[in-house]
């Protein structure tokens, strides 16, 4: 399985892909914005995607809402 996240090797969100997904199993796609996070996704070069849309200092960020609803993809969990 192949998950698409954005940052680098060891980011937060590689690490909440293999602790949702199971850890020895899943394939992390980097990519460098949420933009192109999505795009992966969209184009069939990954089988999910993990990307922050909330942030303990700033809140919502409401830039990755609006990707995620202009996308027509879902949201199917939240990891803290």
């Amino acid at each position: 399985m192949k998950v698409a996240v954005q940052g680098e090797t060891g980011c937060f969100h590689e690490v909440a892909a293999r602790q949702y997904f199971s850890y020895d199993e899943v394939e992390i796609v980097p990519c460098s914005t949420f933009d192109l996070t999505l795009n992966t996704l969209k184009a069939g070069e990954a089988d999910f995607a993990v990307m922050a849309i909330e942030n303990a200092r700033s809140g919502s960020i409401l830039y990755n809402y609006t990707l995620i609803r202009e996308s027509g993809m879902k949201i199917l969990e939240s990891i803290t």
